[in-house]
């Protein structure tokens, strides 16, 4: 059960980034800032056990793809 409570948090931090961000282009500020705060919100995961570090680092980097594509930057 506590492997579900992590994982769900995961998920929730990078969706509450992208809720945050819209899904609008983003000035290089703005960029920044979402890259600033999802590395913040890794380190929680990363202290949790490698295996979470993993997987918000590749979730984290299929949003960040996401929003390279929608710059026309990808």
């Amino acid at each position: 059960m506590e492997e579900l409570k992590i994982i769900y948090g995961l998920i929730t931090s990078i969706w509450k980034l992208v809720k945050k961000y819209g899904c609008n282009k983003l000035t290089d500020g703005q960029w920044e800032a979402f890259v600033g705060e999802g590395m913040a919100a890794r380190k929680v995961f990363l202290e949790k056990g490698e295996q979470y570090d993993l997987l918000y680092r590749g979730l984290f980097s299929a949003v960040q793809d996401y929003y390279i594509r929608k710059n026309g930057d990808g």
